[in-house]
């Protein structure tokens, strides 16, 4: 039976029934605290290991064979940009830029029509077709849409066995033609294009060269000298490993020195984003644990072993040292060769110190980053994470890192799974979120089923209290009528 909230018993049963289902949903309300916290934890460890995969990439780059053995090209003029490749070879060379690359262009200046796309009034061809000769000497005849130029380029640009391509171009006031550019630069292009010669069957007169094709050409020495020529501004091999692009030519009394050496420079930097990287994590990790103040909420993973010891192991690396790179054997400190760690615990990394060892002696600065030895099981020549022993301090970060992150493989048992621990913890929290959003959905269920029985309970004491007011009237009706 249905009632109206309170009409009885003069409160709100609504309310009463809400105030109670507070009380049953305590527990319900615990576990959605506890989730809460739980996501902050995940978002948490998810942060520290993204900064850790940034230290894994920075420190594969610091450490890696191809970052040492980059070369950086320079050139004293803007007349030649040169670029090296990893392993070229280290060297100058002098040389004059005598001429730029030019492409073979011929022009139909002895005719014209008055119209690109008059095929009646001026056509191009005095027929329906006309002749062409292809890459490989042989003759084909196009037939164009019309007679009109436009008509002809289409033609000429739909045949892709030509060496050349075609443009309806004005050579004066009511006056076009037809230019015909080569498809590729150099004398060998020009060439075959003077070899194929120009199409015949059109009524435009005979063509002229407008443009010589011609190679680049670089002239090497004074007394003897000899020339290197492209058929692009693009030399490859003038020194090995280093490409040339001439970008103008030079005057007889002018000149370009290009000089090839190691590349220090971008060996700093990337020295510099393995410091970079390091810190934003310790930076991140410090964030996360941080210990609660007055004025400083406490982070999510504070008080969390794993994370404490992630800090130590990185700033690990640097304590240790490089084995056996100092005097006699000992460990050397990484100082030497510009990386340490302030008084607030984060790494600095100067340049300039760097600069002077890798100077001095490149191959021993290159070791305090990128030596490590091998273990007996693992494939040697191959570093291999936390299994082999690092001994740079890139090998060192690289390893600390990826144990932490996405794991490293055991070439021992290559079948074993490959879990970091922040994967590990990860994984961990986000099965208890899900066992935690269960037992919340059981409790909707519980709630749902306590609210309908609060609901019927309240609703038939209204109704009882109804019987005995209406029982109460009839009685007191009755007593009145007695009297």
């Amino acid at each position: 039976m249905a009632s109206i909230d309170g009409l009885i018993t003069g409160m709100s049963t609504t309310d009463t029934i809400n105030q109670l289902m507070k009380v049953e949903a305590a527990p319900q309300t615990a576990l959605k605290a506890k989730i809460t916290t739980a996501n902050k934890v995940v978002s948490a460890y998810q942060s520290v290991n993204s900064r850790l995969s940034s230290i894994a990439s920075a420190a594969k780059a610091a450490g890696s064979a191809d970052t040492w053995g980059a070369m950086k090209a320079t050139s004293n003029s803007t007349a030649a940009v040169v670029s090296a490749q990893s392993g070229a070879a280290a060297g100058s060379m002098s040389f004059r830029v005598e001429k730029l690359a030019a492409t073979h262009v011929m022009t139909f200046a002895a005719g014209s029509v008055t119209s690109a796309t008059d095929a009646t009034g001026s056509p191009a061809i005095a027929g329906s077709t006309f002749d062409v000769t292809l890459n490989d000497g042989t003759t084909k005849q196009l037939t164009p849409s019309d007679k009109s130029l436009q008509a002809v380029v289409a033609a000429i640009n739909g045949e892709q066995n030509v060496p050349y391509k075609a443009a309806a171009v004005q050579i004066g006031p009511g006056k076009y033609t037809l230019q015909l550019t080569a498809k590729e630069s150099g004398q060998t292009a020009a060439d075959k294009f003077d070899t194929a010669g120009v199409p015949t069957g059109l009524s435009l007169g005979a063509a002229s060269i407008t443009v010589q094709g011609g190679d680049a050409e670089l002239k090497v020495g004074t007394t003897n000298p000899y020339s290197i020529t492209s058929a692009t501004n693009t030399f490859t091999g003038v020194m090995p490993g280093v490409t040339v692009t001439a970008t103008k030519a030079q005057a007889v009394d002018e000149s370009v020195t290009v000089n090839v050496g190691a590349d220090a420079d971008g060996i700093a930097a990337k020295i510099q984003a393995l410091v970079d990287n390091t810190n934003t994590a310790l930076s991140e990790i410090a964030s996360q644990s941080k210990i609660k103040t007055s004025e400083v909420a406490a982070g999510p993973l504070v008080g969390d072993s794993a994370i404490r010891k992630l800090s130590q192991d990185l700033l690990g690396t640097i304590s240790s040292g490089a084995a056996g790179l100092g005097k006699n054997g000992v460990t050397a400190s990484y100082s030497e060769v510009g990386v340490s760690v302030d008084r607030s615990g984060k790494l600095t990394f100067d340049k300039a110190k760097f600069m002077d060892a890798y100077n001095a002696d490149p191959a021993r600065t290159q070791k305090f980053f990128d030596s490590y030895t091998d273990k007996p099981g693992g494939v040697a020549g191959k570093f291999e994470p936390g299994f082999d022993v690092a001994v740079g301090l890139g090998r060192k970060l690289e390893a600390v890192s990826l144990v932490a992150s996405e794991g490293v493989i055991d070439p021992t048992d290559p079948t074993k799974a490959k879990l970091g621990t922040m994967q590990a913890l990860i994984q961990r929290n986000t099965s208890s979120i899900k066992l935690l959003n269960d037992q919340v959905s059981e409790w909707d269920i519980r709630l749902d089923l306590r609210k309908s029985a609060l609901e019927k309970q309240f609703s038939g004491l209204e109704v009882a209290l109804g019987k005995m007011q209406q029982q109460s009237t009839w009685l007191a009706g009755q007593l009145a009528g007695l009297a």
